[in-house]
């Protein structure tokens, strides 16, 4: 049996020492894959930590941890927009216990596997899944070289994720993470995810990076992209057990697009019909696309009666331009019916939009004007937006490169805080953008 300590360097949004009373999702949410992770090393009798460095007060106590775990294995996973914390978690633990194996895990080491490797932080990259992968790890190390795949798990197999490694997890699942204004969810609330990935290719998201994130290999060893999920009675027995073991009423499924399979959704809803869970009052939150939402009225209908609350709609604009720069596939006519669905079968919005987009024809003020008189059409309860970034992985990051757009240093992980409020790419004016921006505070 080993000793595993999982690290979440998730401080690039959040912060030391969070106060889970204050609203915030990025100090709120636990991560489910070092949870999952979790699941399937205990599964096999390891021993798991987590060291949350949002719990934590800051490094000394950090190392402290580690001291006092005395780890054979470290786990860490990261975005890129958490690159720096991830590299300084492992190379403190090495200076404490120098043999400890430390194993850099998530998206961005799968994209950059050697970026990771060449800082001398982690013995081993692991990319891609590793519910199967890394407790064969750390069981015998030998058979595995520095940078490798994991071996797809079956979603149905492997176990649920152990939520309890957070010790304060009773806590945060009573904690409010939004602090929207006009919308409140019932507590206890838990996280879930069902799909895997997101099969669109949107130009503007680092889309391509789930695609290798979430892959398997064909015949000749090429590795392809490999979106899936779960069946529906693996979700629900999920949602029965969360339920009967910790009385949640409430749910946030993070899937990037819940409505992959309208027949599965339509199942879904029918399932927690069947048990009860819907008539007991569980509500619950998730994402989809306009274009879905348009082509599935009556099942966003049936969704609502089975106890959906609000719906994450990700507009990024209402300018075609814009839309079709970012290779959406929607159309602005088509984000105004979504609302208009949404607003008829009672379920509330969440609007994500990006303003200040430079194409190919330079920057064009009517763009953003558009997007938010479209927003404000859509009337969510809560506004989301961004100012573009020209995420590292996605299609168009190139193009801003090689135009020489990008303000300030083009390294990955600056360039993957989609959430900092500051000047991206050259060519916009973001007072103009500062004033224009709608956020829930005008509404407070």
């Amino acid at each position: 049996m080993a000793k595993v300590l999982l690290v979440n360097p998730a401080l690039a949004y959040g912060t030391w020492n969070a106060d889970l009373k204050k609203p915030s999702p990025d100090n709120i949410f636990i991560r489910l894959g070092l949870a999952y992770l979790a699941g399937a090393l205990n599964a096999r009798g390891h021993e798991v930590v987590l060291a949350d460095l949002r719990a934590m007060t800051g490094w000394s106590h950090y190392e402290e941890m580690v001291r006092k775990v005395s780890p054979d294995f470290i786990g860490i996973s990261m975005h890129s927009v958490e690159f720096s914390y991830a590299v300084e978690a492992g190379q403190r633990a090495k200076k404490i216990f120098p043999h400890v194996m430390v194993v850099a895990g998530g998206i961005h080491p799968t994209m950059f596997p050697d970026e990771c490797l060449d800082t001398g932080a982690f013995d081993f990259v692991l990319q891609g899944e590793g519910e199967i992968s890394f407790p064969l790890l750390v069981e015998d190390p030998s058979k595995f070289p520095e940078k490798f795949w994991g071996e797809v798990p079956d979603l149905n197999e492997i176990p649920f994720p152990d939520r309890e490694i957070w010790t304060d997890f009773h806590e945060r699942m009573y904690a409010e993470p939004f602090g929207m204004s006009r919308f409140s969810v019932p507590m206890p609330m838990a996280e879930i995810i069902n799909i895997r990935g997101c099969p669109y290719n949107c130009s503007f998201c680092c889309g391509p990076g789930e695609h290798q994130l979430y892959t398997k290999t064909t015949g000749n060893g090429k590795r392809i992209p490999y979106i899936r999920g779960r069946s529906v009675s693996n979700v629900v027995d999920e949602v029965e057990m969360l339920i009967s073991k910790f009385g949640i009423k409430s749910a946030m499924f993070h899937d990037d697009q819940f409505i992959m399979l309208p027949k599965w959704v339509d199942e879904f809803c029918d399932e927690l019909h069947k048990r009860g869970i819907a008539e007991s009052g569980f509500k619950w939150i998730t994402s989809s696309r306009a274009d879905i939402i348009c082509r599935n009225d009556e099942l966003i209908g049936k969704m609502a009666d089975a106890g959906l609350l609000l719906l994450i709609v990700g507009f990024e604009s209402f300018s075609p331009r814009i839309l079709e720069w970012f290779n959406k596939g929607i159309t602005s006519e088509q984000n105004s019916k979504a609302a208009e669905i949404c607003h008829k079968h009672n379920v509330k919005i969440w609007a994500n939009y990006i303003l200040g987009i430079p194409t190919d024809t330079g920057w064009h003020q009517e763009d953003d004007l558009m997007t938010v008189e479209g927003v404000l059409r859509a009337d969510p309860v809560h506004f989301s937006p961004a100012f573009y970034t020209p995420v590292p992985g996605s299609k168009l990051y190139d193009f801003y490169k090689n135009n020489c757009l990008i303000i300030g240093d083009e390294d990955n992980e600056r360039l993957s805080n989609r959430g900092a409020m500051d000047a991206k790419v050259k060519g916009v004016d973001y007072d103009f953008l500062k004033a224009l921006m709608i956020t829930d505070a005008i509404f407070s």
